[in-house]
């Protein structure tokens, strides 16, 4: 039989006592404010309300204390989980909580294990809490979900863009600000643009362009309930036209010419190159910076929707006929 030659990690001897797992009473439970975060803050203190208010013993993950001999006699510290002890303890009506006790040699060794406790906790991300929204059935979630389908986008596993599948997005966080603040309609108007006019491409900078994508969506639909599909088109083009790496070093110039939000930035970049090709009112009280590339003066679509290319031999959008490089396409010469 053929050795195995898959690798093995190298394993330490095992550190510290097993734990043992014990329910212990609220009052029982101490806290040691020498290497303990405060909780005094406002922050910490919204966070113990809504704990509080809202006890779910589904969430309720076993607290980590250290068992200590004191001139007082043996005591519990919590090492972590003194927000939900706080919560208990505000609440009045949990008679015992989960703990896991580990016996240390010292306070020291306690406030160690405090940081390695810290140090390894890995924060969720965005894309993590959406999937977790989209799993428990949330109807923002959904909603944004179909309207990731619908415009053929799909969610990233990871954040890594080298090993993204063209059309897949992680800014998932920007896209719920946006369905928030500008609304359902200019979102789907923004994911097909971004979807059409960087088709077959890897979305690497679309948590930096996708902002300024629906400034102008929402323009185009503040006082009408569409954008208008040749409008719409020409925006396309005017996108494609430019690749994601120059439109993101447009948008850094506005950044670094007047500092803030970078959504704000990408706003204000697109809104301008939108101006200049459709004649939109641009955006007040923000100086122009010098461009990285000159931006095109796009004529009307002279079709909506898709035609056939006998080139492609396919049916194309006008965005895509305005992006093709290919000097025997036809079509390409009817969109420039």
């Amino acid at each position: 039989m053929a050795q195995q030659t898959t690798s093995r990690i190298k394993l330490n001897a095992p550190l510290g006592r097993m734990p043992v797992l014990q329910f212990i009473p609220p009052a029982e439970l101490a806290v040691d404010r020498t290497y303990q975060r405060s909780i005094e803050a406002s922050d910490s203190q919204t966070l113990i309300r809504q704990i509080a208010q809202h006890w779910n013993w589904d969430l309720c993950q076993p607290l980590v204390v250290a068992r200590r001999e004191t001139d007082q006699g043996e005591r519990l510290f919590v090492i972590d989980g003194q927000h939900r002890l706080e919560a208990a303890r505000l609440r009045g009506d949990i008679g015992q909580l989960p703990c896991v006790v580990v016996a240390y040699a010292s306070a020291a060794d306690e406030a160690a294990s405090f940081v390695h406790l810290n140090q390894r906790r890995r924060p969720l991300k965005a894309l993590d809490l959406f999937k977790a929204a989209l799993a428990s059935e949330d109807k923002e979630a959904v909603a944004i979900a179909e309207a990731l389908r619908d415009n053929a986008l799909t969610l990233a596993p990871h954040t890594n863009y080298a090993n993204w599948e063209p059309g897949m997005v992680s800014n998932i966080g920007g896209i719920q600000v946006a369905w928030r603040k500008s609304g359902e309609r200019a979102s789907r108007y923004a994911m097909r643009a971004m979807a059409q006019a960087f088709q077959g491409q890897v979305l690497r900078y679309a948590g930096t362009i996708y902002p300024g994508i629906v400034a102008v969506c929402l323009r185009e639909t503040k006082e009408a309930d569409r954008f208008d599909e040749r409008r719409l088109e020409r925006f396309i083009t005017m996108l494609a036209l430019r690749s994601q790496e120059d439109w993101r070093k447009t948008i850094m110039l506005f950044h670094a010419d007047a500092p803030g939000g970078y959504a704000d930035s990408a706003a204000s970049a697109l809104l301008l190159a939108w101006k200049d090709a459709a004649g939109t009112p641009a955006p007040i009280g923000r100086p122009r910076p010098a461009l990285t590339a000159p931006e095109p003066k796009l004529p009307l679509a002279p079709f909506p929707g898709r035609q056939w290319c006998d080139q492609c031999d396919r049916r194309v959008s006008f965005a895509e006929a305005g992006g093709c490089r290919d000097k025997r396409c036809s079509i390409r010469k009817e969109a420039a």
